[in-house]
């Protein structure tokens, strides 16, 4: 999988670490305080989008009285203890960084999640400091499923898209990172299964995965 790249490329939440269920769960609970119907349409118009772009997408959707500023400290509020204290990383997620690393693969981060969430979380399982370019909420200027976001990365790690692999958990970025020129690979997380189903997003993969303990490490 990992023959003549140069760098690999990670999304956070549903394939670093084992966070979907978090933010299922923060949804759920923000939606039912406000009366909002929580379902898997929401989930998938909000996939690929930055947390800015959520809040700006729910503010005006559901008219709500909150601005989107406003927004995004009620959901780090309520995400930040977990990220900093309770969620896990994929199987196997740590020892494959660490595996790209001892081969001398550049890693990167493209999530549409907040750096202040991120880091907390990639820390708390000893792998932020594996990572060497962070493109999050605060620095994506296109959607994650925008191709740009992708051959921005490449560009700052100084590797053409053709040497980059990308671990993505949602349909609409591994069609972006198709697009982009380079390899994907689906990370099965069910959360993505409920929403997009498993063969769906198979057909669409280069790779799958269900964790990381399906890549054999070669030495």
């Amino acid at each position: 999988m990992i023959k003549d790249i140069k760098a690999v490329i990670f999304d956070v939440d549903g394939t670093l670490l084992d966070s979907n269920g978090v933010w299922q769960t923060i949804d759920r609970v923000f939606m039912d305080e406000r009366g909002l119907d929580f379902d898997e349409e929401f989930q998938a118009e909000i996939d690929g989008m930055s947390f800015h772009q959520v809040a700006d997408y729910c503010h005006e959707k559901y008219n709500l009285e909150e601005t989107p500023d406003e927004l995004i400290v009620i959901w780090h509020d309520m995400a930040r203890e977990e990220y900093k204290n309770n969620i896990d990383a994929k199987p196997g997620a740590c020892e494959f960084i660490k595996h790209l690393k001892k081969k001398g693969i550049k890693t990167a981060v493209a999530s549409s999640n907040s750096y202040e969430l991120i880091e907390p979380g990639l820390t708390r399982n000893g792998i932020y400091d594996d990572i060497d370019v962070f493109y999050t909420a605060a620095n994506l200027e296109e959607s994650k499923d925008d191709p740009k976001v992708y051959l921005n990365i490449a560009r700052e790690l100084q590797v053409r898209p053709e040497e980059c692999l990308v671990f993505d958990d949602i349909q609409p970025v591994i069609k972006a990172v198709n697009e982009a020129g380079m390899r994907s690979c689906v990370v099965l997380d069910q959360r993505s299964i409920d929403i997009y189903g498993e063969d769906k997003l198979k057909s669409k993969a280069d790779y799958f995965i269900y964790d990381f303990t399906d890549i054999k490490l070669e030495k």
